[in-house]
């Protein structure tokens, strides 16, 4: 067992979204727990999952003292061997059958020439009665699972369904023992290690600072859960009991009860318990409804665009649609610690990684000097032989590019990618592979604990004058960000100085407290704090402008101070909330 008393740092930590190749995070996120106390911990789909019982580990750690959550922890692979991973996947009895289809299709490469023709006169014949083949699934909320297995029960010495699985393994990881779930109200309570109470209450952060992020695709955007300050949805208790164990639905109704909102009760539906209140098994489903293999879950909110404002169905499914590597999260300019990552990447038909330098052994990648990591990799879909081939292969790399931009983007910035480890994976491992074999998954692990060792023992070294140790980081990511913020601040100071004729100037609109007609400052106080602000900030701008020349004959000719850092650049703007 694991030393887990030694932890003496503190850090965020960051998981990619993967279906069941999260199977890998355990042992990872207990190789980095050895030095280090998880701060902010995120994720989404599978990354969401891993995230959730990190938290409660770390959370029995604050508690307890132990790491007997840990250890819990590391154990959950060696327990999904022999069958027990695709217990997890357990469909509903109205959809049971098109399961099977669908298992039959993931292993079809594989199969013997037969099986792949009984398999594709099935799917004719399901194509022929296409529409009564896909009302259980529209009728299922869209997925073949809800992680309940409605209808279809376990056997005694069966594995539970995943929701059911989820919300015992979190609250026994957690410790919690009264038969009340885990909240996110207990990860922010938690006890703050010593080390930690002074720069935690500096920063306004949380104890242990869980979010996981869903897709809310009736609103066509990502959330971050516990959703804290929104109060705008409702839920249905008796449709809930599809998608959640009844203790986690009878404390949400309980919880619920003390929410004052008329709005929001209408034909039964509650007020949905948000922040504190929210279970962490609840974040952990909504985050993990891959489209076709889990159901979306179902909320309600008033439509204020609808005449009469109605309350209608806002569904959410999962969040590595929009965001499967929230990895900008936890970031600040100067950061009190390091927000690590762990990413995913898929090994193609080729058989070898896309990228170079990838560890032979583990199939594991970290930047070993700080200009690596900044190519771009290729996603091929030219050149295949099958016209059908090239054109999946084609729309796949649309979807692709939709999803993980945002992600890829910020991958290639410095400061980002020297605190991210990529882990690789061959075509039957992880992802949709449903039905691994326990030496596929022991293979998995091993690789997890490869890559949480290259974490850990980068950001615990002896050697601060290392490019690429904590202090080489905590510089970079100051240099960086300070260039994009002196290029945002020109721009600013163009603006004030230079307005177009006729536009009132800035010094203008803050003359007194009747300009403009919007958003008006409630104190003359208020006004003048900021006009001292956008005053220093013009001052400041100026100063990244130009550095004032040296006083000595040998000083180099005057240039900007932030010029000649990190590269690619850094672009600093508004970004809406999750």
């Amino acid at each position: 067992m694991s030393d887990y008393s030694r932890a003496d740092r503190c850090c965020d930590l960051v998981m990619k979204g993967g279906i069941t190749s999260g199977i890998l995070y355990p042992p990872a996120i207990c190789r980095i727990a050895e030095r280090f106390h998880l701060v902010g911990i995120g994720g989404s789909s599978a990354g969401a999952i891993a995230a959730c019982a990190a938290a409660a580990a770390e959370y029995r750690r604050r508690n307890s003292g132990d790491g007997r959550g840990f250890d819990l922890l590391e154990q959950l692979p060696g327990t999904l061997g022999g069958g027990s991973l695709t217990g997890l996947f357990r469909p509903d009895r109205e959809t049971a059958g098109l399961f099977a289809l669908f298992l039959s299709a993931l292993g079809l490469a594989q199969a013997p020439w037969l099986s792949r023709v009984w398999w594709k006169t099935r799917a004719v014949w399901a194509a022929i009665r296409h529409r009564k083949t896909l009302q259980p699934l529209i009728e299922n909320g869209f997925g073949l699972c809800t992680g309940m297995a409605n209808g279809n029960p376990v056997r005694p010495e069966e594995i539970p369904p995943l929701t059911e699985w989820l919300a015992g393994t979190i609250d026994r990881i957690a410790g919690k023992e009264d038969g009340t779930p885990l909240t996110f109200g207990d990860l922010w309570q938690a006890p703050v290690p010593p080390a930690l109470r002074d720069t935690l209450k500096a920063v306004g952060s949380p104890s242990i600072d869980l979010r996981a992020v869903t897709t809310c695709i009736s609103f066509g955007r990502p959330m971050e859960l516990p959703l804290t300050g929104t109060r705008i949805f409702a839920f249905d208790p008796s449709e809930w009991r599809r998608f959640f164990p009844s203790r986690i639905v009878d404390y949400l109704v309980e919880q619920a009860g003390q929410i004052p909102s008329d709005v929001l009760r209408v034909d039964g539906r509650l007020p949905l318990p948000v922040g504190e209140k929210l279970p962490v098994v609840v974040a952990a489903r909504m985050s993990l409804s891959f489209p076709g293999l889990f159901t979306l879950i179902p909320l309600y909110a008033v439509d204020h665009n609808a005449p009469g404002s109605p309350m209608r169905k806002v569904w959410f499914s999962d969040g590595g649609i929009t965001s499967n590597l929230p990895i900008s999260g936890f970031d600040a300019l100067f950061p009190s610690w390091p927000t690590l990552a762990i990413n995913l990447q898929y090994i193609d038909e080729s058989g070898r990684p896309a990228r170079t330098g990838v560890d032979p052994k583990f199939l594991t990648y970290m930047i070993a000097r700080p200009g690596d990591g900044t190519a771009d990799l290729w996603t091929a879909f030219d050149g295949v032989e099958s016209p059908v081939k090239q054109f999946v292969a084609f729309a796949g790399a649309i979807f692709r590019s939709a999803q993980v931009w945002h992600d890829n983007g910020y991958l290639r910035l410095p400061g980002y990618r020297d605190r991210v480890v990529e882990i690789w994976l061959r075509p039957d491992e992880g992802g949709m592979n449903l039905t691994m074999p326990s030496e596929t998954i022991r293979g998995l692990v091993e690789r997890g604990n490869a890559a949480g060792i290259s974490l850990r023992d980068r950001f615990t070294g002896d050697d601060d004058n290392a490019a690429l140790s904590w202090d080489g980081h905590r510089w970079t990511r100051l240099r960086s960000a300070m260039a994009g913020l002196a290029t945002y601040l020109r721009q600013f100071k163009g603006s004030v100085d230079h307005p177009l004729a006729g536009d009132r100037s800035l010094d203008q609109l803050l003359s007194d407290l009747s300009a403009p007609p919007v958003h008006r400052f409630e104190s003359r106080r208020q006004l003048e704090c900021a006009r001292q602000a956008i005053a220093a900030l013009r001052d400041f701008a100026g100063m990244l402008e130009e550095m004032p020349p040296g006083s000595g004959e040998s000083e180099a000719p005057s240039e900007r101070p932030f010029s000649g850092g990190p590269r690619p650049k850094v672009e600093i703007g508004s970004r809406p909330p999750r």
